[in-house]
């Protein structure tokens, strides 16, 4: 996948066991409502997860996009898209970090995606307050083994993350 630093991908069938890697489509590409994705395994462990696959007809749009971002400027677009999102999620670490201790949700790292998981022991309430400021966070606990406490901030563009920066200084 496009600005992956380190992949298992190669992996797959070079090692002793079963390696099976999952990949989406969907949050690269924003098709969420497609449900596009891949497997990648060695040919005996497709062969059999195929015998227990469930019928699930893939649409023709679903095929299309899948089709489109496998293309070699859509490949490209995505891998710019992965530096900017690493230098944006920097960016949004970095001023998390510089918030006032009490303020402050503790981050998990090293994050890789377009998100940073974050704890804060009054999330539910920050969540609440940010939202009435005009930010949506993710709560956690719909995550298994992530509790009330919580929350998973997306990665945006710099302008995007000062004014969250700056609401979560006042609310």
């Amino acid at each position: 996948m496009p600005g992956e630093r380190e992949s298992l991908a190669p992996l797959v069938g070079g090692l002793p066991g079963r390696l099976i890697v999952l990949r989406s489509l969907t949050k690269t590409w924003g098709l969420a409502g497609l449900r596009v994705g891949y497997l990648l395994a060695d040919s005996q462990t497709v062969r059999e997860l195929t015998r227990h696959q469930p019928l699930w007809p893939v649409s023709t749009p679903a095929l299309a996009a899948a089709e489109a971002c496998c293309a070699p400027k859509a490949l490209a677009e995505a891998e710019q898209a992965a530096r900017r999102f690493a230098d944006d999620r920097a960016y949004l670490l970095g001023r998390l970090v510089a918030l006032p201790a009490a303020r402050r949700p503790v981050a998990v790292e090293p994050a890789e995606g377009p998100f940073v998981l974050v704890r804060h022991q009054e999330a539910a309430d920050l969540r609440e307050r940010l939202r009435s400021a005009g930010f949506a966070l993710r709560r956690g606990y719909t995550f298994p083994g992530l509790g009330p406490e919580w929350l998973r901030i997306a990665v945006r563009d710099r302008a995007t993350t000062d004014r969250l920066a700056t609401a979560l200084r006042t609310v």
